[in-house]
This record gives structure tokens, sequence and C-alpha cells, in this order.
């Protein structure tokens, strides 16, 4: 195998690469240094160090300390009394070189990408090894660089490559960008998975009074609204005798079962089952039981449900929805959807680059007339209060229309500059 050797302190940067069997000792690697090298240093008077850690067991084989072809040493003289307090120094010399630079240095370049950028413009070959994380490699450039290169080197901050913070910085560095890779693509060739769907709703009558009813396959049974089912006078059919708790996103007291009511639909009647529950938003759910009994279809191509093949029906149209149904409300089902949506978090930190000049505005609380958890979703992905103000205005108070259309606008930015 070769090691590659280089003498710290100087004035000049001396290399040497010896040619050593594996299997012989970190004291074999020193005799044969001291013989071949102008570093002026015995063996017996010699620190060698590897990825800035000291070798001290002069019988450790070099396959035991993990020593690889073409692995830069760093030689060193062991200090005396009389060099740590040197009489006479002259002024002006050149500071002598750290033996871990080049781990420190493969540290930086990682961990800061305007470095790196500034060295892949001078030193492309270095700079990619640095970026595909081939520490041979850059060593390997580095020998090379220091054959031929002189003058005084920079101390970068002290990181260590293999500290598990480091590494787990690293890797949510490149996750990170992996995630918006993947976003900006999608934002470019599927824009349409970022907006919301009207969802299913359709006319209907209860007891003869009218209600707007969400057609859900995804739901196990029918439900309704305490408030509804009054409304419909059928609170006094409620069995509280089946009483429960209905689990989905959250969970809901079940008061009781109104065991068999007449649903009309298009002056058609159908036998439904109706769960009450103490507090829901919307006054009727169709869920997969009703659906099943009547061979209900959800025919999206035409808009419409089918109900045993005898009955069709239109899906409502979004002006005709329940208020807090229509994309311009503000549900708490879109804003659940907001606090646990990948992409949108995924982009906070490009969103927030890209808007430094808004950082500056006044944070000072604006009175605004949308709820103050409404603000508060999109000033948690990075966006100022003044900037969720007034995309609520423009999106009418919808949250996942005000952070789509920020988010749309921070994207845009940087395709302009290409």
């Amino acid at each position: 195998m070769h090691i590659s050797v280089t003498k710290y302190g100087g004035d000049t940067e001396e290399l040497l690469t010896v040619e050593i069997a594996s299997d012989l000792t970190i004291r074999d690697l020193k005799l044969i240094i001291a013989s071949e090298s102008d570093f002026g240093i015995e063996a017996n008077q010699m620190h060698l160090y590897h990825d800035g850690k000291l070798l001290n067991d002069d019988g450790q084989t070099l396959e035991q300390t993990n020593l690889r072809d073409y692995d830069l040493v760093t030689c060193q003289r062991i200090l005396s009394n009389d060099d740590l307090n040197p009489r006479g120094a002259v002024g002006g010399s050149r500071p002598m070189l750290d033996p871990r630079i080049p781990q420190q240095l493969f540290s930086e370049l990682r961990s800061n990408p305007s470095a790196l950028q500034r060295l892949r413009q001078s030193d492309p070959q270095l700079a990619e090894a640095v970026q595909r994380n081939d520490m041979r490699a850059f060593m390997q450039v580095l020998i090379n660089r220091m054959t031929s290169q002189r003058g005084q080197r920079q101390h970068p901050s002290e990181l260590d490559l293999l500290d598990p913070n480091i590494q787990r910085r690293i890797e949510e560095h490149i996750n990170m960008e992996n995630m918006n890779d993947n976003m900006e693509h999608a934002y470019e060739h599927a824009p349409e998975f970022f907006g919301n769907v009207v969802m299913l709703y359709i006319n209907c009558k209860i007891n003869g009074h009218s209600v707007k009813a969400f057609v859900d396959s995804g739901a196990q049974m029918t439900i309704m609204s305490k408030a509804c089912a009054e409304r419909c006078g059928i609170m006094r059919l409620v069995d509280t005798r089946f009483h429960g708790i209905a689990k989905g996103v959250g969970t809901q007291k079940i008061l009781g079962r109104i065991h068999l009511a007449q649903l009309e639909v298009e002056k058609q009647y159908f036998a439904t089952s109706l769960s009450v529950l103490e507090d829901q938003s919307m006054d009727m759910l169709i869920g997969l039981d009703m659906l099943r009994r009547h061979r209900c279809v959800i025919d999206l191509e035409k808009n419409v449900l089918r109900i045993e093949d005898s009955v069709e029906t239109s899906f409502l149209p979004e002006s005709e929805l329940p208020t807090h149904a229509r994309l311009t409300g503000n549900t708490p089902d879109v804003e659940t959807d907001n606090r646990s949506n990948p992409l949108l978090q995924s982009d906070e930190r490009r969103r927030t680059s890209n808007r430094v000049d808004n950082q500056y505005q006044s944070t000072t609380a604006t009175p605004s007339p949308f709820p103050e958890k409404s603000i508060t979703e999109i000033t948690k992905k990075g966006f100022t209060r003044e900037q969720a103000i007034e995309e609520l205005k423009l999106a009418n108070g919808d949250v996942m229309k005000a952070l789509v259309s920020l988010m749309a606008k921070s994207l845009a930015k940087p395709k302009r500059q290409n």
C-alpha cells in the first residue's frame, strides 16, 4: 500500500509517498519516513497523525489503524521544552499547520454551500469530490495540489465529518433538497395537485325538511348532527342506548341512533338509519351503509349519484354548498391538512430565503377580520403576518388557497432569475 506523508510546520509543504506493506507496524512506518524523507526527524522523535488522531501505538499494524491506500499522514516532531519556549523567535514567520486541516476543510466545505460554490469555480475537481462526499478522492486531489501549490492556508472552523450531529445535518439537508425538488417538479407538471376539489354533496329531504347531505364512501355509517335532527323534528326517535364515540379525524360523541328514517331524493323515498352526533359541522353524511344497501354509484364523469338504477341526482356546485364546505370558506378539515402537509412544510426554508426583504417588516400584531388561528397557520410556515392577512383577503379567508398562492409566488422568483 502507499501512504502519503506531509510534514507538520515549516516554511514549505513537503510531501512524501512511501510504499509499505499493510502488516507492518507504525514503528516501521516511522523508520521508513525517517530514512526516505528530508524532514530531519528521527523515528524516536516522531508523532504521526491520521484524520487528526495521534497514532500513539507503535506496535499496531497499518491495517489495525484503518490506514488505507494513499491515505494522508501528518508527521510532527515531538516537542521538547525548548520547542515549547522558543527564544528569539523571528517575527512574521508562517504559522504552523494543524494536522487536522484536511479533515476540517472537508467538513467545512460540506457544511458551507457558499464556500463550496466558490471552490467549484476555482477547483471543480476538488469541489466534485466534496459534493460526492468522497473523502478518499478529496485527499488524493489535495495531495496533488500540495505538491504544486504553496502559501498560507486558512484554518476552517473545527468540524468532525464522523460526528453524528454533522452526519444528521448533512442527511437533513439532502432530504430537504430532495423534497424541494420533488415539490417543484410536481408544481411544474401537475399544479392541480396543489388545489382543492369541491366535495360531493346532494340535495335531499328528511321528514319533509331540505338537507344538503355529504356523500362519503369512506365513512362506515350514515350520520346526522344533533342540530339537523332537531330541525327535522326526529330527535324524539333517537335511541340513546346506542350512544358511543365516533372515531375518525378526531373523536365525537354519538348521542344515539335513529333506527329507521325516510330519505327523499328526487321525489323517491329510501329507508336509512342515522347515528346522531352531538357536535358535527355538516348536517348529514351519507355513509357506506346507505350506499351499499341501495347499490349507489358515484359517477364522477357525469357528476351524479345513482341510486338503485332508478334515481340520478346531480352533485351540487360550489355555489350551492353549505358555507363551511365551500373552497372560499375556512373549514377545520382544511386547516388540519395544512398542518400536516409535508409539501408546504418542506419549502419553508426556500420561501424564507426568497423573501428576506419582508423580514424587516413590523411584527406588531395587526388587527384583521380573519381568525388568529388562520393567520398563525400561515405565519408558522415562514410568511409574515402582513403577507398572511393580505393573501387571506384575496382568498376570501381560505387558508389552503392563501398558502398555495404564497408558495407559488415564492417558487416563481428563482425561475425568473434563470
